[in-house]
């Protein structure tokens, strides 16, 4: 649960931030047309697992817009998405490069811009540091990445006060309101962090119903939300309303299989966990997504007193065991274990 859980913080933010700067159709003047096709395709490929792809198109787009904050923001995005659905720290230079550029150009576009464009400058400056924190908060320090996500937030506040009508800032406030307050723990139970959560949904509902390109990215956000508050029937029927607009990725398999597992519907739940092993099984990488996958699948079949399956699934989990690398034995043990074990009944 604990993974699941972090998956889904950490995944909630780099898809909102994805959405938030490639809908077709932005207010301010600043982007032209050129660079929001540019945007628009690089969301299509970045949802549908073209990461490659992504890249070439992100690097052909820094070169014809050396100055703008917003390619290398796409970079970073397409860098950080694919760390997260490999769950590798593959490019973490690279990403604080592009994060320190981010923050270099949006500063001097804000020295001489109108308050419309600032405000975006401060959205992208938030994002910038939103990517320091959730690469320390998945392979650095946690203290760090409280630390930046604070920041964040507070480039977020700058940016509204520049332009309160740019309620598209409410998904970064909104994410940074509730995930703070879920992942504190304790922290928040002795009186060290306040409990912000109903805030964080609320500004995450203003941004559904007011923010000029983010209403796809506050949905994307609250699939999350509401998968950790265990509104189960409300995560599925949004991650299906995504999923016919992209159809070939990940990151909207996971909630829903998740939620579907969840609420015991384990029919469903089997089938969805099929298509995430197919895929993840194309190129396993450190074999992380691969265990969870199997041991999904593992415990579905088993819940639907289908043993022959489940032990078929066990079999096949362990003939890549001698490829697994040591940290990720330690990480996915437990699972590791009752797979190894089904396999000896």
């Amino acid at each position: 649960m604990q993974e699941v859980m972090k998956r889904a913080s950490l995944v909630s933010m780099v898809t909102t931030v994805l959405t938030m700067i490639t809908a077709p159709i932005f207010a301010d003047n600043y982007l032209d047309s050129t660079k929001t096709e540019f945007l628009v395709r690089t969301q299509q490929l970045l949802y549908n697992d073209k990461f490659h792809e992504a890249e070439s198109l992100t690097t052909i787009m820094i070169d014809k817009y050396p100055d703008h904050p917003i390619g290398y923001l796409c970079q970073a995005i397409n860098l950080t998405s694919e760390m997260l659905d490999r769950e590798e720290n593959l490019y973490s230079h690279r990403l604080n490069r592009l994060v320190d550029t981010i923050l270099s150009k949006a500063s001097n576009i804000i020295d001489t811009a109108s308050a419309s464009t600032c405000a975006w400058m401060c959205l992208f400056s938030g994002h910038a540091k939103t990517y320091r924190a959730l690469w320390e908060s998945h392979f650095g320090s946690f203290i760090k990445a409280i630390n930046l996500a604070r920041q964040a937030k507070s480039e977020y506040q700058r940016g509204l006060a520049y332009d309160s009508s740019l309620y598209d800032l409410y998904v970064g406030l909104g994410l940074y309101h509730y995930w703070k307050s879920a992942k504190v723990g304790v922290l928040r139970w002795v009186g060290l962090f306040k409990d912000e959560r109903e805030k964080g949904i609320a500004e995450l509902y203003l941004a559904t119903d007011s923010s000029i390109i983010s209403q796809e990215s506050a949905r994307s956000a609250l699939i999350w939300v509401q998968l950790d508050i265990k509104e189960y029937d409300s995560v599925i029927f949004s991650c299906h309303e995504m999923l016919r607009k992209y159809p070939d990725g990940k990151a909207l398999l996971w909630p829903l299989a998740k939620a579907y597992f969840e609420k015991k519907d384990y029919r469903n739940a089997l089938p969805t966990f099929r298509l995430l092993r197919e895929r993840v099984a194309t190129d396993p990488g450190n074999y992380f997504n691969l265990i969870e996958c199997d041991y999904r699948l593992y415990q579905c079949y088993e819940k639907l007193a289908m043993d022959a399956e489940a032990e078929r699934v066990a079999r096949r989990a362990a003939q890549y065991y001698k490829r697994v690398p040591q940290d990720i034995r330690r990480r996915q043990r437990v699972k590791i274990d009752l797979l190894r074990r089904a396999t000896r009944t």
